[in-house]
């Protein structure tokens, strides 16, 4: 799994190329350590654009860094331009309905920073 971040005030992005598996997790929570050791960071938009695939570690690990979130900073897990395969992944896990899910990974920026 390839990770990039960008900064956009209290948020950062990260966007994920490859699966995100049990294989790969221990590569995307130190990327999420390392964002997170900012105090600033408070919200986090995924953007899944190049993502396929996540399998159930994977699933939980988001469902933990949303909590982790919520409750150290108030802050939040945004998801941002999931291709056919991960949404239907979400909808079949019925996890759709945690997390918001934009098309658009700039607004989904913009609805973290409002």
């Amino acid at each position: 799994m390839n990770i990039t971040a960008e900064s956009y005030g209290h948020s950062v992005m990260l966007i994920l190329r490859g699966e995100l598996t049990a294989d790969s997790l221990e590569a995307f929570s130190k990327a999420v350590d390392h964002q997170l050791e900012s105090r600033d960071v408070i919200d986090v938009v995924l953007n899944l654009e190049a993502m396929p695939f996540l399998d159930s570690a994977g699933l939980e690990f988001l469902l933990d860094l949303q909590d982790r979130l919520a409750e150290s900073r108030m802050g939040q897990v945004k998801l941002a331009r999931p291709d056919e395969n991960v949404r239907k992944i979400l909808e079949i896990t019925r996890l759709d309905s945690a997390f918001q899910v934009y098309d658009d990974p700039a607004r989904a920026v913009q609805a973290v920073q409002t």
